[in-house]
């Protein structure tokens, strides 16, 4: 591949001494309860999340018990419960703003937006929040994005939280044959993300795709990534970008598919194996082209779920230990032990923090890594632990903001037709 070099395995990094919480928040007096059955992790459901705001603000959600009146349009597959959502403030907790939502299910339902603002799901339809914004706290800022009948199949953004590639099928109707709505095809569109100085959240519209089944991929607002297999145990990245151009960039030497996740705009990190799926590879990677460190790991990619901190290239990787492997097509693991969360610097893959997470779930939001790299926010049990990660030394920051200086020349793909510009991204190789 032009351009490119592959990234070979070294040692695991020195793991680091268990680490003491900086602050601990007693959750309890809240009226949080951890949940204690594996139904909740094995029906993937979400128990509780928290977030930063910002580096003094905290947003913690969770069910709580409350007596649920029946509606007019209940539908038979409800699961209705009441979820609890408070605005803290760090270090010592005070609860500052909060609201109350009613959900008719058990999936994720919150996710990041950028400037301290969030995405809130209820069945279908997709609100903005603004916790610390001055326009209806008591709903904590509540507006209505997106209104739709379809039905939403999966959510993911860039890392900067500025793309939205969002997933529908078409609505289940009275008498419909499960096995056919299994089966229905997906309308993928893609947003870009708008925060204004007034605080409101906008989606621009910039593309849609018809595909058989859901999808993932690995793209910022400016491109995607392919992952191209070379030949049995090697394997090569490029970087479409959203004008039309690719960017060949480092390969991998991996014996099986390797995994790539951005975690900023310009740095991406990929799960690869050595000599079978039973030794894992981690690699951390630029759209320098550079290979910049990769190393074997014990951590098994299962309900994998990653944080991370765009503006310092930091990043929080949450793995589960399980005491079986995974059953085919079951989507969870026979048994879960514990969940671990490990927070490494990009610059070399150091591996920065690695503590305990529980109870175990699958969903994102049982830990969160703040915005400025500085913070690790983990539910343990009926606590809220905060670790304190060490300063960004200069020359790390350097380095970043070295990888960051290649998207200056990208910035106009930022308005391109995004599903336009990857069908036309083979034809316009430069």
């Amino acid at each position: 591949m032009p351009l490119s070099i592959s990234a070979f395995a070294e040692n695991s990094p020195a793991v680091k001494p268990a680490a003491a919480p900086a602050t601990q928040i007693p959750l309890a007096p809240l009226g949080y309860k951890p949940g204690t059955s594996l139904v909740g992790p094995r029906s993937s459901h979400a128990v509780a999340t928290i977030h930063f705001i910002d580096k003094e603000h905290l947003l913690l959600t969770y069910s709580t018990r409350a007596l649920i009146k029946r509606l007019e349009d209940q539908r038979e597959t409800d699961e209705d419960h009441m979820v609890r959502a408070l605005v803290l403030h760090l270090p010592d907790g005070k609860i500052l703003r909060e609201a109350q939502w009613r959900l008719h299910d058990r999936a994720q339902y919150l996710w990041p937006l950028p400037q301290g603002h969030f995405l809130l799901r209820i069945r279908n339809n997709l609100y903005s929040l603004d916790p610390l914004g001055s326009r209806d706290p008591l709903h904590l800022g509540q507006h209505l994005l997106l209104e739709q009948e379809a039905t939403l199949e999966s959510i993911f953004f860039s890392p900067s939280r500025d793309l939205l590639l969002l997933e529908t099928s078409p609505p289940q109707m009275i008498g419909d044959d499960p096995a056919d709505v299994a089966n229905r095809p997906v309308t993928a569109n893609f947003f870009g993300i708008q925060v204004p100085p007034d605080g409101t959240v906008h989606f621009v519209h910039r593309g849609q795709a018809k595909a058989k089944n859901a999808f993932s991929m690995s793209f910022t607002s400016m491109g995607v990534l392919e992952t191209v297999k070379e030949d049995r145990t090697h394997w090569g990245f490029d970087f479409h970008i959203f004008s039309g151009r690719k960017l060949p960039l480092a390969g991998f030497t991996s014996t099986c598919r390797p995994h790539a996740i951005f975690v900023s705009d310009a740095e991406f990190f990929a799960y690869g194996c050595r000599g079978g799926d039973e030794q894992k590879l981690m690699g951390g990677f630029n759209l320098l082209s550079d290979a910049k460190w990769v190393f074997t790991t014990d951590d098994e990619p299962v309900w994998l779920s990653v944080q991370s901190s765009p503006e310092t290239g930091r990043f929080a990787v949450r793995n589960t230990q399980t005491t079986a492997a995974a059953q085919p097509d079951s989507g969870f693991p026979i048994e879960v032990q514990s969940q671990e969360v490990c927070v490494y610097g990009d610059h070399d893959g150091e591996e920065l923090l690695r503590v305990k997470a529980f109870p175990a779930q699958r969903p994102d939001g049982n830990f969160a890594l703040s915005p400025d790299g500085l913070q690790l926010a983990v539910l343990q049990g009926d606590q809220l632990a905060l670790y304190a990660l060490p300063p960004i030394s200069k020359a790390d920051h350097a380095f970043h903001q070295k990888e960051q200086g290649i998207l200056s020349s990208m910035r106009s793909a930022t308005q391109e037709d995004v599903v336009r510009a990857i069908s036309t991204a083979d034809n316009n190789d430069n």
